[in-house]
């Protein structure tokens, strides 16, 4: 049987860290520390995106994987 502490855990880091994540990178964007206009700062977001979800789908199937 699945233990549903594992997802529990799971939503909870990701979801309060994602809520997190997401204020630290408005604050960026608002404040003027980045801009979508310039390539880099693009290349920027599509890396800590890419990061934040790649962890994410790791974490995920490691703990649907552990069940076994």
């Amino acid at each position: 049987m699945d233990n549903p502490t594992n997802w529990l855990q799971i939503a909870y880091q990701y979801g309060i860290g994602g809520i997190f994540f997401a204020v630290t990178l408005w604050l960026c964007f608002h404040q003027g520390g980045a801009s979508l206009i310039y390539k880099q700062d693009r290349r920027m977001l599509k890396i800590l995106l890419g990061g934040y979800f790649g962890y994410l789908i790791v974490h995920s199937l490691w703990a649907y994987l552990a069940r076994f």
